[in-house]
């Protein structure tokens, strides 16, 4: 029998965690093929939040902080609980009802069957009346661009509703303060882990995210993410497009200058394109020279910070 851990990260949902694990408790039912617990990391709550928890001592796991380290570190603190308790799969469920606890076992069923590594719950963007048009577009805009980045096929980039295998939780860590959502995806096609998709059912309307104050912060937020992940996770892309950037007009104005000696031993002009060139070859070689030097130094803190990772989160 698989063994499989739902988690639930919260922070200061005293007034929607009660409904959250009743409900989550309710589909164990319908996961009668697999050995069911359920894990809650109570994020540095300084609400009623955790007095809620001790409650449910009997039916849950609870993950605790003195201070609030964010999405990406609760990600984290999941991940390596998985690892040690050696759980087959894991989902991530958030405690504000946004997504519905009846795709659960459907979830985890299409995540067994397929055998894939991370299962995607997506959203329809189109079919969710309280999304802002922006939103919507924003949403199915940016799916789209990590979509053709990573060469997968991702309908809603940014849903934290999914599932992960052993394997995944061996793999995956975030290393922004800002979601794991994106990252992970990047260093999924990089580890060319198995990603599928679910469509799930009606997104029930929360209150305001906490990780970011407007759509311009999202987005802003999310383009460095996503930055950052093509140079860590896609280094040979942006390299090329780099080299591309710089060395097809290098090349082009060098060539005004030193085709007429091929062609007639002499060239009484185009200097200006001599030197235009050689800059275009001189910033080329020294970007690659510290864009290389900057992603091994993070590769290399990277490595070190996971092997000594130690969770911001204990029971």
């Amino acid at each position: 029998m698989k063994k499989i851990l739902i988690s639930i990260p919260c922070f200061n949902e005293e007034e929607s965690v009660l409904e959250c694990i009743e409900s989550v408790i309710l589909q164990k039912a319908s996961l009668d093929k697999f050995k069911v617990d359920i894990l809650v990391v109570n994020d540095g709550s300084i609400d009623g939040t955790l007095n809620i928890l001790k409650s449910y001592d009997e039916n849950l796991i609870i993950l605790n902080s003195v201070v609030n380290h964010g999405l990406s570190e609760v990600f984290n603190s999941i991940m390596t609980y998985t690892k040690i308790n050696n759980y087959d799969y894991v989902l991530i469920f958030d405690s504000d009802n946004q997504y519905p606890p009846e795709d659960i076992p459907l979830l985890f069923n299409n995540a067994y069957n397929k055998n894939s590594d991370i299962e995607i719950g997506f959203r329809t963007f189109r079919e969710i009346d309280h999304f802002s048009n922006t939103k919507k577009i924003l949403q199915i805009f940016g799916s789209k661009v990590v979509s053709n980045i990573t060469k997968l096929k991702i309908q809603d980039a940014t849903s934290g509703f999914r599932v992960y295998s052993k394997r995944a939780a061996h793999t995956l860590f975030s290393n922004n303060s800002f979601t794991y959502t994106i990252e992970t995806l990047f260093q999924a096609a990089s580890e060319k882990l198995k990603v599928e998709s679910t469509k799930i059912g009606n997104i029930n309307q929360t209150r305001e995210s906490r990780l970011f104050s407007s759509n311009f912060d999202y987005v802003k937020k999310s383009i460095s993410i996503i930055v950052k992940s093509f140079f860590l996770y896609k280094i040979k892309t942006a390299i090329f497009w780099i080299t591309s950037l710089f060395l097809t007009p290098g090349i082009i104005l060098l060539s005004r200058f030193f085709l007429p000696y091929i062609i007639n031993g002499s060239n009484p002009g185009n200097v200006q394109s001599l030197i235009v060139g050689t800059g275009y070859i001189t910033i080329l070689i020294v970007l690659l020279l510290y864009i290389l030097l900057r992603i091994n130094n993070f590769k290399n803190h990277t490595e070190i910070r996971k092997l000594i990772y130690k969770a911001k989160h204990s029971e």
